[in-house]
């Protein structure tokens, strides 16, 4: 979605330019087309863009909140775009919104409670995007992980492995593991990486939080072959060492021991 797609019609009522440029100062940006005001929130999704809210009038001086499909869209072009659909339903039922197709929205609103709503509706969204990446990212099959602990228990015989663990990163946020190894050296995280859009950002992601701590243990990405991942590999590399899953036993003993 783009904010220019938008102009076509005449300007709103001053009424809702008033209202839109009172929420903008304590947010990034506010425009208005159309009889729609469109707010630019702080709030990015994973490709980098804005959440942007929409406002439209309902008469009576009540309005509508709407992010038009946005994250819908973008989880689309990840590729679990059914999977945030199911998400959009869920947040919207605990946030007491509307999700229709992937688009969440607020009706019957008063001017004082746009600020919050806006907000809040921006929030659902990303709340809802990163549930639905959390989804997506379980996927994998679960036979990799499975062979993938298997192989490190047999490697590191006498040492502490610790299955699907939870590290928390620079952030604070509890990411999820396959296999934590203890070794003299420190901890090394090893997890499995599947070429798909979503799991790539997601590994980056986590990979990234994670090297932000102080004595960061050593992060290593799984993968079943790197050419499969073509210019997608530079992303999990930023953050992690990459080592194929036919690797030599000697290459994963190397790279736990390098923490």
């Amino acid at each position: 979605m783009t904010i220019t797609s938008f102009i076509a019609t005449p300007p709103a009522a001053p009424d809702l330019d008033e209202i839109a440029a009172e929420i903008s100062r304590g947010l990034a940006s506010a425009e208005v087309f159309g009889g729609r005001a469109y707010l630019r929130t702080p709030m990015l999704l994973p490709s980098g863009a804005s959440v942007v809210v929409v406002i439209e009038q309902e008469g009576a001086g009540r309005f509508r909140i709407t992010d038009l499909g946005q994250g819908h869209d973008e989880a689309e072009t990840l590729g679990f775009g059914r999977i945030y659909r199911r998400q959009a339903e869920d947040v919207a039922g605990l946030q007491g919104l509307t999700a229709d197709q992937g688009a969440l929205s607020l009706r019957d609103l008063g001017p004082e409670e746009l600020t919050g709503a806006t907000m809040a509706l921006a929030s659902a969204v990303l709340r809802t995007m990163e549930r639905a990446m959390l989804r997506a990212a379980d996927r994998r099959p679960q036979t990799a992980a499975d062979r993938l602990i298997a192989r490190l228990s047999r490697l590191f015989p006498g040492r502490q492995i610790r299955p699907d663990a939870e590290v928390r990163g620079a952030s604070t946020h509890a990411w999820q593991v396959d296999a934590v190894v203890e070794t003299e050296r420190g901890l090394a995280l090893f997890d499995f990486v599947s070429p798909a859009p979503v799991s790539v950002a997601f590994a980056a992601a986590k990979f990234h939080d994670i090297a932000l701590l102080e004595n960061a243990p050593a992060r290593i990405a799984v993968v079943r072959r790197k050419d499969a991942f073509g210019d997608l590999l530079p992303v999990v590399a930023q953050a992690a060492k990459i080592v194929q899953e036919d690797a030599a036993d000697s290459t994963f003993e190397s790279l736990a021991r390098a923490a």
